[in-house]
């Protein structure tokens, strides 16, 4: 072994201390060190900057205490306490105060030393996370607003579906009911009638049958009486008449939450539709006081992924018009199944068993 001269290894120690310093400096990173036989507590120069104190101050645990935010103080000295009565290490974040006013938030984190049984020393770090707690904050706001805005067109889509659902109701299906039915009766009551007036006749009714279903798809009849689930197999036998659907609901649901959820399971339906492999679907629908939960199982490719499955157009749809009504919603793939499982919260709900 060599023997390092005593100036070497101070040399060495330095510039390796000198290291440490920047480092932490860099990552916001500070470290101290409580000695509690003797009550010393050592502060790395990072730890100064971080509680905003010139390196002249005499560290202390009351001086530190004192930097902790007042409404974080008694957590922090709980945790402490803990801590020197060797029950457990610590990882904790709290706010800070410096002398000027300024707020920080910190993140710490301690361990403890023993000997003979006893903590004799308790080693920690100090981080200072204030950017990371503004950036994250900045995200979640941005997210909100993305959540709001989807939530504002989604409402607007159902408002306009519904308006013009409306308008092809009131408008050309029944002017071309009234002029099925004249034909007919112009049949029926003159002997001399052209030889295409029956055909006539059925293209017209056939005319106003494709409306009708253009009508499902625009908007939820269930507010009619005929029923949410009734309305989601019309609405399956429409847009994907060669699958075998079964929808069944539990519970009483409003007006907007029939809307909400066809909407969701039309957006399921023409993914299907567009060529998606699948043979069955089941839809059921719960609704309860936590809230109203849609799950769509059905046929899916082998070995496909719940993050595939969310991917594709019409399930990133489905997802979209969830989270545009305050909901979530995940997948699950395998074994050749799909799972769709979307929760919302209850929407509207003094319209439930109010209609007649």
């Amino acid at each position: 072994m060599w023997d390092i001269p005593d100036s070497a290894e101070k040399d060495r120690l330095g510039r390796l201390r000198v290291h440490l310093e920047a480092v932490q400096r860099i990552a916001g990173l500070g470290s101290w060190e409580a000695d509690v036989r003797t009550d010393e507590l050592t502060w790395s120069a990072n730890v100064y900057r971080i509680l905003g104190l010139p390196d002249t101050v005499e560290p202390s645990y009351a001086r530190f205490l004192g930097a902790v935010h007042p409404d974080d103080r008694r957590r922090i000295a709980r945790v402490h306490v803990d801590a020197l009565e060797g029950r457990a290490a610590y990882s904790i974040e709290h706010r800070i105060v410096r002398p000027d006013g300024t707020i920080r938030h910190v993140h710490e984190e301690a361990i403890a030393e023993h000997e003979g049984g006893e903590v004799v020393r308790l080693l920690g770090t100090m981080q200072d996370i204030t950017d990371e707690m503004v950036l994250t904050r900045n995200l979640v706001d941005t997210e909100s607003r993305r959540r709001e805005l989807l939530h504002r067109l989604v409402r607007a889509s159902e408002h306009e579906r519904a308006q013009l659902a409306g308008d092809l109701h009131d408008g050309p299906i029944q002017m071309l009911t009234v002029a099925a039915m004249r034909l007919e009766h112009l049949g029926m009551v003159e002997s001399d009638t052209p030889d295409w007036l029956p055909d006539a006749v059925d293209t017209v009714r056939d005319t106003v049958v494709k409306l009708r279903d253009v009508l499902v798809e625009l908007h939820p009849r269930a507010g009619a009486g005929a029923g949410l689930d009734a309305t989601l197999t019309q609405l399956a036998l429409t847009v994907v008449p060669d699958l075998d659907v079964r929808a069944e609901v539990d519970g009483e649901t409003s007006d907007a939450e029939d809307r909400a959820v066809f909407g969701i399971v039309q957006e399921a339906l023409w993914d299907v539709r567009e060529g998606k492999p699948s043979r069955d679907l089941d839809i059921r629908v719960a609704a309860g006081d936590a809230g109203l939960e849609v799950v769509l199982t059905g046929s899916a490719e082998p070995g496909g992924s719940a993050s595939d499955l969310l991917g594709r157009a019409g399930l990133l749809g489905v997802r979209e018009r969830t989270e545009g009504f305050g909901g979530r919603c995940t997948a699950e793939a395998e074994d050749g199944t799909f799972v769709v499982r979307c929760l919302l919260p209850r929407l509207d709900r003094s319209a439930v068993g109010a209609r007649g």
